[in-house]
């Protein structure tokens, strides 16, 4: 079963998330966000190759008139439900990945395609791994088989992102005056 995190995330799960765990999620997704705005997009087209592209509901009308087709039809073109999920049902790559590596859909792509490179769930777990194992003293240098294959802004990520976690761990162990747990307050984002 899949659970929704921040509406546009999908985490397998039974059930609702722990409070521990949605506080791990908040804090990789923060990191996951510092590094997504501290590093540009290349345009290589590699987070065009994703398995599950979301597309929430509110986004159909837009692409489906970007493409001068009926939303219905748009629907049973390029869209496969899940669920209650609806996805693109051409991946690896994109239907909408052109030639040139660029967007064919670009000013009314899907959200989670905005987010990107690296606010989506493949990162952000990869994120919350490394919090979760460098809160516990182990330092792991790189993203490993997390990297989208070796796009330029992947491996200038991969390279920040356990300095991120460290400064943020630092902060929340000044926060709350001394070595331990991160603590965040309910509903911090």
């Amino acid at each position: 079963m899949a659970v929704r995190y921040r509406d546009r995330y999908l985490i397998d799960n039974d059930g609702p998330l722990p409070p521990e765990l949605l506080n791990d999620l908040d804090l990789a997704y923060e990191v996951a966000a510092r590094v997504n705005r501290m590093v540009p997009c290349e345009g290589c087209g590699t987070c065009c190759h994703q398995s599950r592209i979301l597309v929430l509901e509110e986004e159909m009308e837009a692409i489906s008139a970007e493409l001068s087709m009926p939303v219905q039809r748009f629907m049973e073109e390029h869209l496969r439900r899940k669920g209650d999920d609806w996805f693109f049902s051409v991946t690896g790559p994109c239907a909408f990945l052109g030639e040139d590596r660029r967007c064919r859909i670009h000013d009314v792509k899907p959200r989670i395609c905005r987010d990107a490179p690296f606010l989506n769930t493949q990162f952000i777990g990869a994120v919350l791994y490394l919090l979760r194992n460098q809160r516990q003293g182990l330092v792991l240098p790189l993203l490993g088989t997390f990297l989208m294959d070796d796009s330029p802004c992947s491996l200038k990520a991969a390279a920040m992102v356990s300095e991120e976690i460290a400064l943020l761990l630092q902060r929340d162990e000044d926060d709350q005056g001394g070595p331990g747990k991160v603590c965040r307050s309910p509903g911090a984002a």
